[in-house]
């Protein structure tokens, strides 16, 4: 007998949607989930990812000063979207 190394709830969560094709939506889901862990507190503490419509994330932004800021970062933040996901799940951000 084999013995095998238990697998993390998250992993088994994420094979699952994969074999129910809705691997994507998932992984679409965990970038509004885990927005903190991609930007930071201090980025987060002032804007919120709301929904990704085809492969573009639209994010409310709590006033105009923050909002010029992370349209001047929107490559870096696209680039810790996708790397934190471990593909491309977006490639353009709609601040508002």
């Amino acid at each position: 007998m084999h013995k095998t190394t238990p697998e993390s709830i998250g992993t088994v969560i994420e094979k699952l949607f994969t074999e129910l094709g809705l691997g994507e939506r998932y992984k679409r889901a965990k970038v509004i989930g885990a927005w903190k862990d991609i930007v930071g507190e201090q980025v987060a503490n002032v804007s919120t990812a709301e929904r990704i419509v085809g492969k573009k994330l639209f994010v409310h932004v709590a006033d105009s000063v923050w909002r010029n800021e992370l349209h001047m970062q929107k490559k870096q933040i696209i680039q810790r979207v996708n790397r934190f996901i471990g593909m491309t799940v977006i490639d353009d951000i709609k601040f508002h």
